[in-house]
């Protein structure tokens, strides 16, 4: 690919970057210092690639996400929008890998839904989805899929609660009836049972608008 300094929507691309033919990235991201990007890798528009990450062949990084330093999204693993991944949090690629095993023909999948945060030094294991808007803490490790909205915490992850997209706790119980609305963007979150249901405000924050640079909104 060849190396661009981010000029009209073009992406832009440290001179310390690689990013190698093959590899697709889109118009407005930011490829950082040291950063690899390798064939057959895809990374959408608005995207930031933080010092020393690396995007695997075949990964698959969606528009709007933030990569924060050191981390790594291999092979079969999909990040859908808004997805963002502290610094060093890790995703492994098998559940029981040995040096002298190659198990690369059994890798498992994993997919990270949109509006996913995963904490710095977090741990996502192989073969699992986050829901929705999961929320994974710092430290933790998760080892199996998490529900829509849901707050994971520990090691091995359990749910203690929900997290709005915009980023705040929801006054919600695990499991039963109720609603809760987002002051900062009027979204109403129903729970029905064990499930949290997200119906966007007039402006929805997780919509991504292709082919325009992405306009964050702003905590003050």
């Amino acid at each position: 690919m060849k190396v661009t300094q981010g000029e009209g929507s073009a992406p832009f691309i440290h001179s310390t970057a690689v990013v190698e033919e093959g590899a697709k990235v889109g118009d407005f991201t930011k490829v950082w210092y040291f950063a690899h990007v390798a064939p057959g890798a895809v990374i959408g528009e608005n995207c930031s690639l933080g010092q020393n990450t690396y995007v695997e062949r075949n990964a698959i990084v969606g528009h709007a996400c933030r990569l924060g330093n050191s981390v790594s999204i291999f092979s079969h693993v999909e990040l859908e929008d808004f997805v963002f991944c502290a610094p060093y949090m890790v995703f492994t690629h098998i559940s029981f890998p040995r040096a002298a095993i190659n198990r690369h023909a059994v890798f498992k999948k994993t997919l990270v839904k949109t509006g996913t945060t995963l904490g710095a030094n977090s741990t996502v294991v192989p073969d699992i989805t986050c829901g929705v808007g999961t929320f994974l803490a710092a430290g933790a490790t998760l080892t199996k899929s998490s529900k829509d909205w849901s707050m994971m915490v520990g090691t091995p992850a359990r749910q203690v609660g929900w997290v709005s997209a915009f980023g705040e706790k929801i006054d919600l119980p695990l499991s039963g009836c109720g609603e809760w609305r987002c002051k900062h963007t009027d979204d109403l979150y129903v729970l029905d049972g064990a499930e949290l249901i997200r119906h966007p405000g007039p402006k929805d924050i997780l919509k991504y608008e292709p082919g325009r640079r992405l306009v964050r909104m702003e905590v003050r």
